[in-house]
């Protein structure tokens, strides 16, 4: 075998590499969901926060170049804005693998880049959903178990949602609901950036940074939603006309349509002046009264959550 670093002009490699990650996926997760081609690329070569990174893939040595499948990969991401210390690691190694020493050769392949210096390197595991914190002076930790939940939408009872929306409108008068698919719309970006600084009041993991966000950051985020091939939907709750109000709440669903079943509970955020009134309840309903309506094949919805935020 020998170790290669990722070439964005590779589409050969970066194909191994999505095979070797669709084979880890099923090996770990049988019942999926599914990370597929288009976002996964997506996030190979842009990642979700659009930090620096660099990745690197094990291949086999036998046929043509050409022809030499991706037995593993590492993704090492290095972030810029906050959280300098540290990066983040995706390990993936193909389950016919079985040699022990087969599944770090991903990971050395970082020894001597940018990464080296950075106090801790942050991975995890996809079966028991630790992340682990890795650095020289504690060469390994777990900082975070993280949860699964998963709601399936044919077994809401009759008339549940309805009742929901009843309790969370009692608690949120004053407020008006607005919703769109795909990237923020421009006269929201200034207002979005208050909901994405709401998630730093999260539990998190301690001597990690939580992340500025700003008009700017909404706006690239924007740019990158186009290379994920995904179908984004927003609810958000205002406080005040839409010209003018306030962004009081925000949830947003992600939906692969390469796996159309399952979607995908991205932030749900409130700030803080504008807690107390079942916000986040109000706009969950109305986020699953959209996606019902607009993707009759949706079965599912799987979040994660830190194990220490039971909010």
């Amino acid at each position: 075998m020998r170790i290669e670093r990722v070439d964005l002009t590779d589409a050969q490699g970066i194909r191994g590499c999505d095979e070797a990650f669709l084979a880890a996926q099923r090996a770990d997760c049988p019942e999926g969901p599914r990370l597929t081609g288009t976002p996964f690329r997506g996030w190979l070569t842009i990642g979700w926060g659009g930090d620096p990174w660099e990745a690197w893939l094990v291949a086999g040595q036998a046929g043509k170049p050409a022809e030499r499948p991706v037995r593993g990969w590492s993704r090492l991401e290095l972030p810029e804005r906050d959280n300098q210390d540290r990066a983040d690691l995706d390990l993936v190694v193909h389950p016919e693998e079985k040699a022990p020493r087969a599944r770090h050769r991903p990971a050395a392949a970082h020894g001597g880049t940018r990464g080296g210096a950075r106090r801790s390197v942050i991975s995890g595991t996809a079966r028991n959903g630790t992340r682990g914190r890795l650095s020289p002076a504690q060469p390994g930790r777990n900082s975070e178990w993280w949860r699964s939940s998963m709601l399936e939408l044919g077994k809401l009872a009759d008339g549940r949602l309805a009742g929901l929306r009843e309790q969370a409108e009692r608690a949120a008068a004053g407020y008006s609901l607005v919703s769109w698919t795909g990237p923020v719309p421009d006269d929201f970006i200034e207002r979005a950036a208050a909901l994405y600084v709401a998630l730093s009041n999260a539990p998190h993991d301690a001597g990690e940074a939580p992340e500025v966000w700003d008009a700017q950051r909404v706006r690239e985020l924007n740019d990158r939603r186009p290379h994920y091939g995904t179908r984004d939907y927003s609810v958000a709750a205002v406080k005040g006309g839409r010209a003018t109000g306030k962004l009081a709440a925000l949830t947003e669903v992600v939906l692969d349509p390469a796996d159309a079943g399952w979607g995908h509970q991205a932030i749900t955020a409130v700030t803080r002046q504008h807690r107390g009134h079942r916000l986040g309840l109000l706009v969950k309903v109305a986020m699953l009264e959209l996606v019902a309506a607009a993707e009759p094949q949706l079965e599912r919805i799987v979040t994660w959550n830190g194990e220490t935020n039971r909010t």
